[in-house]
């Protein structure tokens, strides 16, 4: 969750340090991007087995929800989940939105929206029905998305997991 960002609270904490302010200070960032220069996803054969309960790809969104609108986003996964599981996508699926319950980082957000497809372009497909104000689930996907935090600070994160059978090591 983010810290408050009231003025009077900000005001109210200058004074309490008698007009002390910390020294600025920074760190390096360290990230950690991995690609697909070591793993290489294999293309669907079409008359594979099922490896798995779930497809070859799986997209994770990590994100915060002010807490304000809390009540708002619950009443908005209970009317349009049935809606977000209709995907106008062939092949990609919605599996759900969660509260994360534990996690190690607090950056990557207090909730997660899982989508399972079967190829990368999926992706570009769901960002095209998305952008078409004419698509009903897209546009639940938006309103879905319209819910996170915008602050700069609000925890956000994004995980494409491969399946290991499917993929080229």
């Amino acid at each position: 969750m983010t810290g408050s960002t009231d003025p009077a609270d900000a005001a109210e904490a200058l004074l309490r340090a008698e007009g002390r302010v910390a020294p600025a200070s920074a760190a390096p960032l360290v990230s950690v991007v991995r690609s697909g220069e070591q793993f290489l996803i294999l293309p669907p054969s079409g008359d594979e087995p099922n490896l798995g309960p779930l497809g070859r790809i799986v997209l994770e969104w990590g994100y915060e929800v002010p807490r304000a609108r809390y009540a708002e986003f619950q009443a908005f996964l209970r009317d349009s989940n049935g809606l977000l599981g209709t995907s106008s996508v062939p092949g990609l699926r919605y599996l759900g939105t969660y509260t994360v319950f534990q996690q190690s980082e607090r950056s990557l957000g207090s909730f997660r929206t899982i989508w399972d497809l079967e190829r990368l372009a999926q992706m570009e497909e769901m960002s095209a029905r998305v952008a078409d104000a004419g698509d009903e689930w897209g546009r639940a996907v938006a309103a879905l998305m319209a819910f996170r935090d915008p602050d700069y600070a609000a925890g956000r994160s994004q995980v494409i997991l491969q399946l290991a059978a499917a993929t080229i090591l």
